[in-house]
């Protein structure tokens, strides 16, 4: 049996700003994971797949010629990255094998709640890793983000993909987003062993440092909030073509280089300096475009950490889900004041990048 797994992912700096190709930020893996386990079926039969999110069965698989399909909703990003995995066997002259596949996640607990950690860029990877290695092909971090990103842009050209990249390398991740149509169109036009030998543009994808004084604090509103929808209106604004917005995405590019600057020389002090100056461009953000990223709940959050010194943010898209601080240490007042404001403080962590991948079991 084949197990893969991929963490959830918050941002620290960027959200917003990496829609735009070739713009930065820096995303973490967190403590919460999503794992594939594949294990191969006799030839012949069926290629099956199981997820709670589609029913208490499993689901048969069809893969005929080059379309891939699954009969479940919600199903769609799955059918598209097994379809991935299998056009790069077949142009590598290997036959797919028929396997089951059963994903299960963390990402969300037991009653459905979502904590706003990215569950389709996690579902991606571990698709793509665990059929990829079942079929016998030898990838690297770099093709399974590419592969991952692939399915996900078929279906979502608008996606960052920062999620992808993130449940990839695990850890501290300093990323910038590919023009994503040229992207589509290579895979279109050159097939997907070629999209894994050219050049992206824009694209940035780098693992950092796991840094020792820098502490993640992450707190929930107890509201999930659609990233699909708020970027929507985000590419629906006319003020896109302001100059405050090209000063917001100068301004959040000026921000990760110096909070990647802070994570490789482990210098708490200019990762919070960046956390700061970070929650002052999205305000410009959300005050230039009305999206409504900062709810009345982000906001408690935002200023009950303030109370106790420690400078926090939304994460994401905002509009609810989650906010993070980060701190030189772990800060109890800080838990104690979010709690007061109504949060509720997640006991989460930044994933070491050594933790993520795929194993296998006898």
């Amino acid at each position: 049996m084949i197990v893969a797994e991929a963490p959830g992912k918050l941002f620290v700096n960027g959200e917003y700003a990496v829609v735009e190709p070739g713009r930065h930020a820096v995303v973490v893996g967190v403590s919460r994971l999503l794992r594939a386990a594949l294990r191969p079926a006799e030839i012949g039969s069926d290629t099956t797949v199981t997820s709670r999110h589609f029913g208490a069965q499993a689901v048969p698989v069809r893969i005929e010629g080059g379309s891939v399909s699954i009969n479940a909703p919600g199903a769609e990003l799955v059918a598209e990255c097994i379809r991935v995995v299998v056009e790069l066997a077949r142009e590598r002259g290997v036959e797919p094998l028929p396997f089951s596949l059963e994903i299960t996640s963390e990402l969300d607990d037991v009653s459905g709640r979502k904590f706003g950690l990215g569950s389709s860029g996690a579902v991606a990877v571990v698709t793509v890793r665990a059929v990829a290695e079942h079929f016998g092909l030898l990838l690297d971090d770099d093709a399974i983000y590419r592969l991952a990103s692939l399915a996900t842009i078929e279906l979502r050209p608008a996606a960052s993909c920062a999620d992808v990249a993130t449940s990839t390398l695990g850890g501290w991740v300093h990323y910038a987003s590919p023009d994503r149509l040229a992207v589509r169109e290579l895979r279109r036009s050159r097939g997907v062993q070629a999209s894994l030998a050219e050049a992206w543009p824009g694209l940035v994808l780098e693992a950092l440092p796991d840094p020792s004084s820098i502490v993640l604090h992450v707190g929930w509103t107890s509201a999930p909030a659609s990233t699909a929808e708020l970027v929507g209106t985000l590419h629906a604004g006319d003020w896109r073509s302001t100059a405050g917005y090209s000063a917001f995405l100068s301004e959040s590019d000026r921000i990760t280089a110096s909070l990647v600057a802070a994570v490789r020389a482990d210098n708490a002090d200019g990762a919070l300096t960046a956390i700061r100056d970070a929650e002052a461009n999205l305000g410009a953000l959300d005050q230039l475009s009305g999206i409504g990223i900062r709810t009345e709940a982000l906001q408690a959050l935002i200023a009950a950490a303030r109370e106790v010194g420690i400078p926090a943010k939304t994460s994401g898209a905002g509009g609810g889900d989650c906010g993070i601080a980060l701190a030189p240490a772990r800060n109890e007042a800080l838990d104690a004041a979010w709690r007061a404001a109504g949060i509720e403080v997640l006991d989460l962590h930044v994933v070491p990048h050594r933790r993520v991948g795929v194993r296998e079991h006898g």
